[in-house]
C-alpha cells in the first residue's frame, strides 16, 4: 500500500441500517432499498450556543438538541412496507411510539445509535419513474463508537 492511502473505502452500500418501533417492530428490521443519490441522512444540529458581553468576552454552553433524520427508499423497497405499517397504526391509533435505528459502518468500523419519533414522510408520486419515499425522524443521537 502507497503511503498516504486509507486501506478503507467509503463505500455506503454496505453499510447495515436496523429499525425497530416500540410495540410493532420490537425486534430489529434490517432496512434495504435505498434512492439512488441517498439512504439515510443527517441534518446539522445546533449543540452549543454563544454570547459575547458588554465588556467583549464570550461565553458558551451546551444545548440540548435533536437530530434530524431523514430516511429516503427506492418506491420498490420491501421496507416501505415497515414505515407504512408504523405510519398506518399511527394514524388508527392517533398514538406516536419510539422508534430506534442502529447504522453500522463497515467500511469506516463505526456503529451510531438514535432513538425518538417518526414525525413526517412524503413521496410515492408518480412521474417518469415512481418516486421513492422519505421518512422523517427526530432523534437522540448517541454519537459514533468504534467496533
Amino acid at each position: 500500500m502507497a503511503m498516504g492511502h486509507n486501506p478503507n473505502t467509503l463505500t455506503a452500500a454496505n453499510s447495515i441500517i436496523l429499525f425497530r418501533c416500540k410495540g410493532l417492530y420490537d425486534n430489529w428490521v434490517k432496512i434495504t432499498g435505498a434512492q439512488p443519490d441517498a439512504w439515510l441522512s443527517f441534518s446539522d444540529v445546533t449543540l452549543g450556543e454563544t454570547q459575547v458581553g458588554v465588556d467583549g468576552k464570550q461565553s458558551g454552553g451546551f444545548t440540548p438538541h435533536e437530530t434530524p433524520v431523514t430516511l429516503s427508499l427506492a418506491a420498490n423497497s420491501e421496507s416501505v412496507d415497515v414505515l407504512e405499517f408504523c405510519y398506518n397504526d399511527f394514524i388508527q391509533n392517533m398514538e406516536q411510539r419510539r422508534c430506534e435505528f442502529q447504522i453500522t459502518y463497515t467500511a469506516t468500523n463505526r456503529k451510531k445509535s438514535l432513538d425518538g419519533f417518526f414525525v413526517t414522510k412524503n413521496g410515492g408520486g408518480i412521474s417518469r419513474l415512481l418516486e421513492g419515499h422519505t421518512y422523517n425522524f427526530n432523534m437522540m443521537d448517541s454519537g459514533f463508537e468504534n467496533i
